[in-house]
């Protein structure tokens, strides 16, 4: 998938509906993006949740 197709599904599967993170030009395969998916989710708990508390 291109790089628009990966932040259209990020928006979705994170429910993010104006996420535009800076993205490599490229085309993606499915592990690519499950890494990437996963590398922001762990972003979020790392550095986002943990200020909250």
């Amino acid at each position: 998938m291109n790089t628009q197709e990966v932040r259209d599904r990020l928006k979705k599967d994170l429910g993010i509906p104006r996420f535009e993170g800076k993205l490599e030009e490229k085309e993606y395969t499915e592990e690519e993006y499950e890494k990437l998916k996963n590398d922001l989710l762990q972003y979020f708990e790392d550095y986002v949740r943990n200020v909250e508390n």
